[in-house]
């Protein structure tokens, strides 16, 4: 298969939008809740909080985009692994979806805490709280859990550098583990995240720069 610039760049850029997307969306959102007691200043600020939600909400259509656009390349060695990639995605979107959900939830919190003041609000804000915690790291695991094979296809493809998906091999099998970790209450999910988010980086940079080699793929049954 003859990928076309247009197809490698869309990747390339898919690739690096979610770090502007996710982090910017995150930032947004964590400024306005800082502490439970900051609930009744949501709807003040539900300008930036929503803002921040789309952002999340821009993040999981990326990430789908990518399953999509890389089932062509994938299929050419394994339609299996292809099906996996996408199924993979999908579902890593899916439950960062619940997680916006969750903080969404908390706009009609601080609508409540506008009115009065009680115990059980700020109960509410931390199950909320945690519970796009949780959504988050869920979809980690299936994320590093999922890639490790479509990493393995590529490197057999041999259409990139042998570093670029060993690296993400290695990459996405450390950030399942540090999610699991931090589902456990071990906080090593952000150490163990590093060499997964440079492996995005560096592929989202070459594919853009560089796009895939013209080597013929082996065709697997």
């Amino acid at each position: 298969m003859n990928t076309t610039r247009l197809h490698t760049r869309s990747l390339g850029i898919l690739f690096l939008l979610p770090f502007l997307a996710y982090g910017l969306g995150t930032a947004l959102v964590t400024s306005v809740l800082k502490e439970p007691e900051h609930l009744a200043a949501l709807a003040a600020q539900r300008t930036p909080f929503v803002g921040g939600a789309l952002l999340l909400l821009l993040n999981s259509l990326t990430v789908v985009g990518i399953g999509v656009l890389f089932f062509p390349i994938l299929r050419e060695r394994s339609l299996g692994i292809a099906i996996a990639y996408v199924c993979t995605r999908v579902m890593e979107a899916l439950l960062l979806l619940v997680g916006v959900v969750f903080l969404l939830s908390l706009l009609q919190l601080g609508d409540s805490a506008q009115a009065r003041t009680a115990p059980e609000l700020g109960v509410l804000f931390h199950l909320l709280s945690k519970g796009n915690f949780w959504a988050y790291q869920l979809a980690m695991i299936i994320l590093g859990a999922g890639s490790v094979a479509f990493c393995l296809s590529l490197y057999q493809s041999r259409r990139l550098p042998s570093f670029l998906p060993l690296l993400g091999a290695v990459g996405y099998g450390l950030l399942a583990l540090g999610s699991v970790l931090e589902l456990f209450g071990l906080p090593w999910g952000i150490f163990l995240s590093g060499p997964g988010g440079l492996f995005e980086l560096l592929l989202g940079g070459w594919l853009i720069a560089r796009g895939f080699r013209t080597v013929p793929p082996a065709v697997t049954a």
